[in-house]
């Protein structure tokens, strides 16, 4: 008996159903019309993995497994021990005692391990005879013969339904939710996972971090939708922005060289679209040669005009060798002088470039290249076209490439071309006796030649007739007569004219008389028959004045400014002579003062004393070696003197 109450508690205890997995919500209990499947049957192999004690077959037992008995089944401190030791020896088993224990260590220790198969918890007798009394037991020959049958498919179903526990366990540790026991019936078989209802396991409560992460990932989502927004807008307005910026936004320069307007070549001009950083490019070449200009520029130093201004401006010139003779400012070209004529390659850029205080300025360059032809026709003109006898002619030769003076072919004696403003000056001294009639002149200046016709005409001259020579005006100083002191500095010519300030006034402050003018022939001897004209063998003329002061004494001054080259008595006829040179080879010239103010090599003032005049004074202004009227320069009838 007690044998078979051992085996009673050792199949009772193998037998115990699994814990049911762990779940929120129960699973529907198995039909009590399904009893084929028990639980029991399919454990007696399983024993030894649960008992310390020798193991009792229950193949063997001597009687079947009485049903009734399960009530007087022993409590759990009564739990049947090894037959081989004594009854005493039973609380010395621990383990075996904490057997009967309810499920929720059993579960415990399962999570813990989910390995051990047979560390189960079995609910104590009293609870697996009561939970459902009217489930009929199968008798042990009936679980025997089953065993074998049903051995694979349970222990399937046991593996599945103990991972699925280990899964549920662990989700629930995690979770840090309260662990419930379910209530198990040992006579029920496992409940199989139903594929019909779903799992009802609420997911685990947001975290104050999980909460912040989706906040902050909704607000950038969001962002980014209004990034993109914008994004779209701006380029749309970029793109009309770019396709309004039209070649009518490019600056109009016009630029003009000697009065010729100029076509450009090449352009390239950046026009804003959005501030400084986005511009659209307009870019061409017109023309890669050059443009040549119609007319040859006829000036030595050529305009040019670049409107509207404020714009940078660099100009390139380069001869015909490929020299350049010029490269810089198109403001610093307006001092430049061509030197010679020829043909010439200029090359001009227009640019401008955009300041950060004014974004919305177009930048970019234009080019303009032309090719030109310097053929300088310098300006030539008479002072008058016609001059008396003993007057002066003068012809003036306007701006001048190079520095070479012009040159002037005529049977007038000069002293040739001096400087005289931005041009040339050449005086032409008419003799007394010159052939009247017309006189070419032939000019040159920078390769150009022009011819020029000169009127002469006869000077209103005056003659005197006397009985000998003894009543003849004395002292005369005839042209040829002129001391070798005096003479040699005719060919001295200074280039500064200085009568260019004042003009020339008469060198006498007081009262006088002229005995003897220029141009005035003296006879004496003629016969009466031929006094009534100027014209006779005999007489002799004078190429200069004979002063004489009314008081017999006076001051003589400068006629005009200039250099004194003789201060120097020379004894008889001529006594203290004063040489004054004024510029362009125009002398004046003193003999027989009383007295010398000024030395050789003084400059002199217009109206300075220069010495004092005795009874007689020959005055005389010679250009070169040609005598003049004094008294017309001094009187201002001389219009050739009036050109400088």
């Amino acid at each position: 008996m007690e044998e078979e109450k051992k085996a009673a508690a050792g199949v009772d205890w193998v037998e115990k159903a699994p814990a049911a997995p762990r779940r929120r919500s129960r699973k529907k209990p198995a039909a009590k019309g399904k009893p084929k499947k028990p639980a029991a049957p399919a454990e007696p192999k399983q024993e030894p993995a649960v008992s310390d004690t020798p193991e009792t077959p229950a193949e063997t037992a001597p009687a079947p497994l009485q049903v009734p008995e399960a009530p007087d089944a022993p409590q759990p401190d009564a739990i049947p021990v090894s037959l081989s030791e004594p009854p005493e020896t039973v609380p010395s088993q621990p383990e075996a005692a904490e057997r009967p224990e309810p499920a929720e260590p059993a579960e415990t220790a399962l999570s813990d391990t989910g390995t051990d198969e047979t560390a189960v918890a079995e609910p104590a007798p009293e609870d697996t005879a009561c939970a459902e009394p009217e489930q009929p037991v199968p008798d042990a020959d009936e679980a025997a013969a089953n065993a074998t049958e049903e051995d694979a498919p349970e222990k399937k179903a046991r593996a599945d339904t103990i991972a699925r526990t280990a899964q549920l366990s662990i989700a629930q540790i995690m979770a840090g939710l309260a662990d419930t026991p379910a209530e198990d019936t040992p006579d029920a078989p496992p409940a199989e996972p139903d594929s019909t209802e779903e799992d009802t396991e609420e997911e685990p409560a947001d975290t104050l971090t999980q909460k912040l992460g989706r906040g902050v990932t909704g607000m950038l989502r969001w962002l980014l939708l209004v990034v993109l927004f914008v994004l779209v807008i701006a380029c749309g307005g970029v793109a009309w922005l770019y396709h309004n910026a039209t070649p009518d936004m490019l600056p109009q320069i016009k630029a003009t060289f000697d009065g010729q307007e100029l076509a450009p070549t090449a352009y390239k001009w950046h026009v804003p679209i959005v501030g400084s950083w986005l511009r659209r490019t307009y870019a061409e070449t017109l023309n890669p040669a050059p443009a040549e200009l119609a007319l040859p520029v006829s000036g030595a130093s050529p305009d040019l005009v670049i409107t509207p201004g404020g714009y940078s401006a660099q100009l390139t010139i380069t001869d015909a060798a490929g020299d350049s003779i010029y490269d810089g400012s198109a403001t610093g070209f307006r001092s430049y002088r061509f030197a010679e004529n020829g043909t010439y390659d200029a090359k001009l850029i227009v640019s401008t470039s955009g300041t950060p205080a004014d974004e919305a300025t177009v930048t970019g360059t234009e080019t303009w290249q032309f090719r030109f032809t310097v053929s300088i026709k310098p300006s030539i003109q008479l002072a008058t076209d016609s001059v008396a006898q003993g007057g002066v002619a003068a012809v003036r030769v306007g701006q001048t490439l190079g520095q070479d003076a012009p040159t002037i072919k005529t049977t007038l004696k000069n002293v040739g071309f001096v400087k005289a403003g931005s041009g040339w000056i050449c005086y032409l001294p008419i003799p007394w006796n010159q052939t009247p009639g017309s006189i070419t002149l032939e000019v040159s200046a920078d390769g150009y030649t022009e011819q020029l016709s000169l009127s002469v005409r006869a000077g209103s001259f005056s003659y005197k007739d006397y009985s000998k020579t003894s009543q003849m005006a004395a002292p005369y100083i005839g042209e040829d007569d002129a001391p070798a002191a005096v003479s040699k500095l005719f060919a001295t010519v200074d280039d500064k004219i200085q009568w260019s300030v004042g003009g020339f006034v008469q060198p006498f402050l007081d009262s006088f008389d002229t005995p003897l003018t220029y141009g005035m022939t003296e006879y004496a001897g003629r016969p009466y028959s031929e006094r009534g004209t100027n014209y006779g063998y005999g007489g002799r003329t004078s190429t200069n004045v004979i002063i004489r002061p009314k008081n017999g004494r006076g001051s003589m001054i400068a006629p005009a400014s200039g250099r004194v080259l003789l201060a120097k008595d020379l004894g008889g006829l001529y006594g203290n002579t004063l040489v004054i040179e004024h510029g362009a080879g125009l002398k004046s010239i003193f003999y027989g003062l009383s007295s010398l103010e000024v030395k050789t090599g003084d400059t002199v003032k217009q109206g300075q004393l220069l010495g004092g005049c005795s009874k007689a004074v020959v005055a005389e202004m010679r250009i070169g070696t040609v005598p003049i009227d004094p008294l017309a320069v001094w009187r201002s009838r001389c219009d050739g003197l009036k050109l400088y």
